[in-house]
């Protein structure tokens, strides 16, 4: 076994990119240690870090060389390898020839002719660089650029490449750049060319070279030191883990600076505080205990310390210009109400063929309308999109919505309407939380469904991966406000919602235009198997598959309580019999005709006419547990009936030739099937009998 690293030297690569460039190598270079042999033990042998600068991984135990293995080498077929007398032709001769095999070694059987070969193992110097270079070269990035001669395309120009194996250079090339084994510590503490023979002499030299090369050491010693600047500062660094995520790649040596802001611009909402530093600036707010920004906010800082204090000053200076532009557009901004700015609206234009930001707003508030007659609703429907004139959501588009709620708060509107307009674009994102009133829930609702139903209308919608309008995430929204129970909970079904939104559409633009309800509902039947199936619910797919095709789009929350129900009936010993029985009926009545309803004369035996009147009795159980969302009593009052189709199923021809008994005996059985199927189509499930055998 040998160790091997590898050291690509760069200009900086931007912070948001290491952590998806630093999992796809980490699942190639897997692939690339398992194609050279297993490891002796089940530890991952990858280890991939990164900096600004650099791309680093570590190959802890690779084998020296590949195993031996054995191929089956397909010839030529077995009529054309002999002649009449049973000896070998010159194609079989010739396919010997070139394997290197004899006649013995021809495999019997088949119709080809087939032999075995050795292939020698290629020694791990050979295969890594083969493949290293494939690699590195062809990882994709989110930008790229040209460099050198204009003749190679990355994220960002080489300098220099280190390839070590067993302690020795293992010479490669990357974009024509040769590898050797040096290197450079820290860009400004210690430029010095370094050599490495070793990971671990690496990982020690450009430590003493002011290079920390694991991220989530950077993050620790930068966590600790924010600490104790905060506390200086008598607060506490806010929790944010995305600044945290992006400065532990922005620095090589880890190091933090407090500064300074001016204590007017402390008047200021926090929204716009915290969004200048956070979002424009990388800084992160330091609170009082009681929740209070201070003046103080840290920074990062790619060195040790900030001796000379150019650093903190530098940030002081930028962010305090920042503030004062803030402070005048939020002065200038105020002077002019919400209300009076939606005729500006109609000079925004949301989408070529969907009209302005005035004509969206007309169709918020008549889906809003269609949804809640609340007075503070449907004024947060009218006044929703007016900060988007406003010159902070110009400057600081970040804060849309958010300073649209802070105006309207300040003029005085009701809780409920500042807070919807405030929230109405949540949730963003999977792990955003939900509007805080039931009046920005409605809202929310509204802003998206009418976004998916005009890009849907107009044919725009996502297609692959790409996802310009971000339909998926406003989709995803609905979802989440639509699963919600608490008291925000707008109990409304996704088909009707779409319906709302495309009337507003349609009586809105006055054009008519192809309407594709079926198409969003698919789209969203996508979105609830997805949520469904992540962590926070957990349900496995064959139930989730179960119940929505018992029907979802009526109401998300009851499509819930039947999942829920179905996945602790699953679990019960007599799962088996409503999932058998209704196989059993599926199976029977698939593509055959029944009778309208059940005519008791056609009746032949006293087993279908016990049957017949039981289930008018189990039916109407099962009605009046699913009208109190009971749907495990329900699943078991069904479960109650297996003995009796048992017996009917025993003693009782249903393919008769008599065709009016046959449609009678398929009209019953299709009654007792359709018991459950309110519940959900139970044959989906998949299951393991051993299971409940045992």
């Amino acid at each position: 076994m040998a160790e091997y690293f590898f050291e690509l030297l760069t200009e900086e690569i931007p912070a948001w990119m290491h952590t998806a460039a630093q999992a796809t190598l980490l699942q190639q270079l897997t692939k690339l240690t398992q194609d050279l042999g297993e490891p002796p033990d089940d530890r991952n042998p990858v280890v991939v870090n990164s900096t600004p600068r650099r791309i680093i991984f570590f190959l802890s135990r690779i084998p020296l060389r590949e195993s031996d293995r054995e191929e089956e080498v397909k010839g030529p077929p077995v009529k054309a390898a002999y002649d009449a007398e049973g000896k070998p032709t010159q194609a079989l001769n010739g396919f010997l020839k070139k394997n290197n095999a004899t006649i013995d070694d021809v495999i019997a059987g088949g119709d080809y002719i087939r032999v075995k070969r050795t292939i020698k193992g290629r020694s791990a110097g050979e295969i890594l660089q083969e493949r290293v270079p494939q690699i590195i070269e062809s990882l994709r990035w989110p930008k790229m650029m040209r460099w050198g001669k204009g003749e190679h395309s990355y994220i960002r120009p080489i300098h220099s490449v280190v390839s070590v194996l067993g302690g020795e250079h293992l010479p490669i090339t990357i974009f024509d750049i040769p590898s050797g084994a040096t290197t450079r510590g820290h860009r400004t503490l210690a430029p010095q060319l370094i050599d490495v023979l070793s990971y671990n002499d690496y990982v020690t030299k450009l430590e003493l070279a002011r290079v920390v090369i694991n991220a989530d050491r950077r993050r620790q010693v930068m966590a600790e030191r924010a600490r104790v600047l905060g506390q200086q500062a008598g607060g506490t660094p806010s929790v944010d883990a995305s600044i945290w995520s992006q400065w532990q790649y922005l620095t090589e040596y880890p190091g933090v600076v407090r500064a300074e802001f001016g204590r007017e611009y402390l008047s200021l909402p926090d929204e716009v505080l915290v969004t200048v530093m956070r979002v424009h600036q990388k800084q992160l707010p330091i609170r009082t205990a009681d929740g209070r920004l201070t003046s103080s906010f840290l920074a990062v800082l790619d060195n040790d310390a900030d001796r000379d204090g150019n650093a903190a000053y530098g940030n002081s200076f930028v962010t305090n210009a920042r503030f004062a532009d803030a402070k005048f557009f939020y002065e200038t901004d105020r002077k002019r109400t919400l209300e009076s700015r939606l005729e500006q609206l109609e000079h925004l234009q949301f989408q070529e063929k969907l009209g302005n930001y005035r004509d969206k707003t007309r169709r918020i508030e008549q889906i809003s309308a269609a949804i809640s007659d609340d007075a503070d609703t449907l004024a947060a429907a009218r006044l929703c999109k007016t900060d988007l004139p406003t010159e902070m959501v110009k400057e600081f588009t970040d804060l849309q919505g958010k300073i649209g709620g802070i105006y309207a708060r300040e003029e005085g509107l009701p809780e409920n309407t500042w807070q919807a307009i405030y929230d109405h674009y949540l949730p963003a994102n999977i792990d955003d939380a939900l509007p805080r009133t039931r009046s920005g829930a409605v809202i929310s609702l509204a802003d998206k469904i009418d976004t998916l139903a005009g890009f849907f209308r107009i044919g725009a919608k996502p297609t692959g991966s790409k996802d310009p309008f971000a339909l998926r995430r406003a989709a995803q929204g609905i979802v989440q406000i639509l699963l919600n129970r608490d008291k925000r909970s707008v109990k409304i079904g996704i088909d009707k919602l779409i319906g709302i939104a495309l009337a507003a559409h349609q009586q809105l633009s006055n054009q008519a235009t192809p309407q594709p309800k079926d198409d969003l509902l698919a789209f969203f039947a996508e979105r609830v198997r997805t949520i469904l199936e992540a962590s926070a619910y957990g349900f496995a797919y064959d139930e989730i598959a179960a119940a929505m095709e018992a029907g979802w789009a009526s109401s998300l929350t009851d499509l819930v309580d039947r999942i829920t129900a179905l996945k602790a009936m699953r679990n019960e010993p007599n799962f088996l019999s409503i999932l058998d029985s209704a196989k059993r009926i599926a199976n029977i009545t698939s593509g055959q005709e029944s009778a309208a309803r059940v005519d008791p004369s056609k009746f032949e035996s006293d087993t279908e006419r016990r049957l017949a009147k039981l289930v008018p009795l189990m039916s109407d159980q099962v009605d009046e547990m699913i009208g109190e969302r009971d749907y495990k009593l329900a699943l078991e009052t069904f479960a109650a009936m297996a003995p009796e189709l048992e017996t009917f199923f025993d003693e009782v021809m249903v393919m008769v030739e008599d065709e009016g008994v046959r449609r009678n005996r398929m009209a019953l059985l299709r009654t007792v099937g359709n018991a459950v199927m309110k519940i959900a189509d139970v044959t989906k499930i998949v299951v393991d009998r051993r299971e409940y055998r045992a």
